[in-house]
């Protein structure tokens, strides 16, 4: 799902013709994986109906914020007028499921239709129900056999019957192949040597491995195992969000293959599934959906104990001692680096997220961080004056696990790693598009600034004390539901120092920064905000500058992630104005060289207690000399990263994925002398 958040930030005047890719250092000594292992679908059970107002939501809650793809049609809903195989007035109407289909395919959801026409024995009535399914095949995951056939295994010839017609009649017309539901103990006995058995979705019983190991065992002949998880209210019982993560990885450590989920929308006219799931009345997300999303191994954000992957100085080192001390970087290098399947990544990453430093740079100049393998974009994400600085990105590896970064200047390079965004992850990403752009091009010198719509270009520095509103949905791809957006943002040619406040519009400027800058300064950051009323994002400047907005991605609408107008957790300043969100870690002063401070970010600003990783802007202000700032969990090692480097007197920030130690807190190393602000942007699960 993830294509890559390259936040970008176009150059002045325009990007030079890159040189060939040089990869720095010896690659990793290992290699990936013959095949991938396949990623973990999650299923839900009795969608939506399509007679709800809330059916819309309730399939985009599902697909986004529990990381859903396959939800089976509504349930336990009387239909008059159609007589079901299931006496229960389980299933309904062709037509009742036709339009569920719908809803669920405008959420990209796929749906399993139980429709008995399709294994009828009379070649009209299957003609009929092919025809009337063919608009919509492509969004059907299979035709439902049933499963009201008993465990000891005497209705097993109907549904024997019932799945070879389908296989060899209906699949090669629709190209949808059959499923069903069975209890492993039926299994082996009655359909070891069914034809097509290899795509048969085994299903054990719900829960902490009740059967599923046993399953796995016997159901050798059958290509998936699917187990179920109880994420809604079942007379009376009602699961915890850590019992249903325990519960998931059980089933996995089992041998299971998918998840079913028992969940959904609570279903009117029948109380079987009582009055909470993973998605409430509304269509919104209830505090089970993450929990299913992080349990199927589709969490958003993976945070990992930062780690040294390029290292270009001599006499330092990398994580694993490759590509380390390659040697600066001249004018217009381009260096491949080695990301995937090093610190603990996974090879099956949708993108990493990444600190990117230029140290030392001959002149000012910018630095382009893209996939290998791919064109380079016309952007930056960094942007230096004749000074070290550093930001963050996250960007897709290319297709050989390599990143590619473009410096415009000579430099040493430092990339280190702080953690990965899953494969399927509900975290959105698109080509890098420009939204705003204050400057006018100088159009004798060629050059041309201008944004990705011609909305919001050329307006003019602006103002000292005011703000600047931003339609961000609706531009760039970014859809009217998507709920945070992740920016790139560059202060250039500030006339005072000062800072930017990036947050959604219709909401307090809060009290935090996100950029700081000097008098004349260029400097960028990466930030991650929730969307604002309209669409909009709002930015507060304190000083006169120009301003530059880049979009690189966007969380969808009900995605997994947290993201509140950014709180102050820390600030070591003291005097008129300085605050935190709950008045603790506040004025105790600079910190003093090569300590470690540690603050807690559990339990504040609305964060959860259990939260896990959290994106924070930290920004380093009035240094005594040069130095930089590491972030990690409390309680493990420092480890051999950078997050914002600095140089005497200077103020700069930076976002940083930082996870969480157990005790809730996480510790911040200065190496020199200094005043700290921290801030909080999100929480990710």
């Amino acid at each position: 799902m993830l294509v890559g958040l390259l936040l970008a930030v176009v150059p002045l005047p325009l990007v030079p013709a890159p040189g060939a890719v040089t990869s720095v250092g010896a690659a990793p000594a290992t290699s990936p994986p013959t095949s991938l292992p396949v990623p973990v679908d999650t299923w839900a059970w009795c969608g939506v109906h399509p007679d709800d107002p809330a059916a819309a939501a309730s399939a985009q809650a599902m697909a986004e914020s529990a990381g859903i793809s396959v939800t089976f049609g509504p349930c336990n809903v009387p239909a008059p007028g159609y007589s079901p195989a299931f006496t229960a007035d389980r299933y309904v109407s062709p037509e009742v499921y036709r339009r569920l289909v719908e809803i669920n395919a405008a959420a990209g959801l796929r749906t399993v239709v139980y429709d008995a026409r399709v294994w009828s024995a009379d070649p009209a009535v299957r003609a009929a129900a092919i025809a009337f399914w063919e608009p919509w095949t492509d969004h059907i995951e299979a035709w439902d056999m049933g499963d009201e056939f008993d465990p000891a295994g005497t209705e097993w010839p109907i549904l024997v019957q019932r799945w070879n017609r389908v296989r060899t009649l209906v699949t090669p017309q629709t190209g949808v192949r059959p499923f069903t539901n069975h209890l492993y103990w039926a299994t082996d006995e009655a359909l070891r040597d069914l034809p097509g058995s290899e795509q048969l979705l085994s299903f054990t019983l719900y829960g902490t491995d009740l059967g599923a190991s046993v399953a796995r065992t016997h159901d050798a002949d059958v290509g998936t195992l699917m187990c179920g998880v109880n994420a809604y209210d079942h007379f009376g019982y009602v699961p915890s969000p850590d019992k249903i993560r325990a519960d998931m990885a059980a089933l996995r450590a089992a041998g299971c293959d998918q998840f079913l989920v028992f969940g959904g929308h609570p279903v009117y006219a029948s109380q079987v599934f009582g009055d909470w799931s993973i998605v409430d009345r509304q269509g919104r997300p209830t505090v089970w959906a993450p929990a299913v999303l992080e349990g199927s191994g589709r969490s958003s954000f993976t945070g990992v104990t930062p780690a040294r992957l390029l290292e270009t100085r001599a006499g330092l080192t990398t994580v694993d001692g490759a590509q380390n001390g390659v040697g600066r970087r001249g004018d217009g290098a381009v260096s491949g680096v080695d990301v995937v399947g090093r610190a603990g990544l996974p090879w099956d990453v949708a993108a990493v997220a990444l600190t990117v430093t230029a140290v030392d740079p001959s002149r000012a100049g910018f630095v382009t961080i893209w996939p290998c393998g791919r064109a380079q974009p016309v952007a930056s994400q960094l942007t230096h004056a004749r000074t070290t600085a550093a930001t963050t990105v996250v960007v897709e590896p290319g297709q050989d696990g390599r990143v590619c970064v473009y410096n415009m200047a000579a430099t040493d390079l430092v990339v280190d790693v702080n953690g990965y965004v899953p494969e399927g992850a509900a975290f959105v990403a698109g080509d890098p598009a420009r939204l705003l752009e204050t400057r006018v091009g100088d159009a004798a010198a060629g050059e041309v600034l201008t944004t990705v719509d011609g909305r919001d270009q050329g307006i003019g520095p602006r103002e000292a004390g005011t703000v600047t509103e931003v339609q961000v949905t609706g531009r760039a791809g970014v859809p009217a539901t998507a709920r945070s957006v992740v920016l790139s943002v560059t202060v250039t040619a500030a006339r005072a120092a000062g800072y930017v406040t990036v947050y959604p519009c219709g909401t307090p400027v809060p009290v935090s920064s996100n950029v700081n800058y000097t008098a004349g300064a260029t400097v960028t950051t990466t930030v991650v905000s929730p969307v604002g009323t309209g669409g909009r994002v709002c930015l507060f400047t304190m000083s006169t500058v120009d301003m530059v907005l880049d979009i690189g991605g966007h969380l969808p609408a009900l995605a997994p992630i947290s993201t509140e107008p950014p709180s102050r957790l820390l600030d070591s300043r003291s005097g008129t104005g300085v605050a935190t969100t709950d008045g603790r870690h506040l004025a105790f002063g600079p910190v003093r060289p090569d300590t470690v401070t540690s603050f807690t970010v559990a339990g504040r600003a609305g964060l959860p207690s259990t939260v896990r990783t959290v994106a924070l802007s930290v920004t380093v202000t009035e240094p005594v000399r040069s130095g930089f700032v590491t972030i990690y969990p409390c309680g493990s090692p420092r480890p051999n990263a950078s997050h914002v480097n600095f140089v005497a007197r200077q103020t700069v920030a930076n976002l940083v994925f930082a996870e969480v130690g157990a005790d809730g807190t996480v510790c911040a190393y200065s190496m020199a002398g200094t005043q700290l602000v921290v801030d909080v942007i999100g929480a990710l699960p």
